[in-house]
């Protein structure tokens, strides 16, 4: 890949507090975004600034994966993650699902790495005693070709531009008659 940009994405849930945090970074360390979530009824609120979020229903959440095309011009150059599990008084059943989310984690690495999705895998599934929690953090980088960026930039400001002057071109029709 020729001149790869790096998109890192890192991602904090804890489940007690309903809500999950988030950062974008490009070469690591130029923060593009961040902010947190909250999961209501309605559906999950993005909270862009203090005062103003967006609410994201959940029907769209669903539909939102059928509106992207997948491209050849990133690839997924690292994952890992971290769920943390804890119960107030030790029991079986948070020990077993520790255990098998701990077997779940490694063939999830399996299976990526396997099938060239990912370059690198680490997960780890932790058992936190005395402790009742459900967390997830998680860290994606991204490895976007420069070249297919380029481009795909160029195609979305292309087709803004001509969706203006349809629409400007349309107006002026609608006053001439």
């Amino acid at each position: 890949m020729l001149f790869p940009i790096f998109l890192t994405v890192n991602f904090y849930m804890d489940v007690s507090t309903k809500k999950a945090w988030f950062s974008l970074y490009v070469l690591h360390m130029i923060k593009i975004y961040g902010g947190y979530a909250t999961i209501y009824k309605e559906g999950i609120a993005f909270h862009l600034t203090k005062n103003r979020a967006v609410l994201l229903p959940y029907k769209e959440v669903i539909n939102t994966r059928k509106k992207f095309e997948i491209t050849r011009g990133f690839f997924v150059a690292a994952y890992s993650h971290v769920i943390e599990l804890g119960a107030e008084e030790l029991n079986s059943v948070t020990i077993q699902l520790t255990s098998l989310l701990n077997i779940a984690s490694n063939i999830l690495g399996i299976i990526l790495i396997a099938k060239k999705n990912c370059h690198s895998y680490k997960g780890d599934v932790i058992f936190r005693n005395n402790q009742a929690c459900v967390k997830f953090s998680s860290r994606l980088v991204f490895a976007f070709n420069l070249l297919i960026l380029v481009v795909a930039i160029t195609k979305i400001i292309l087709e803004k531009i001509l969706e203006k002057k349809a629409a400007h071109d349309k107006k002026i029709k609608q006053k001439n008659q």
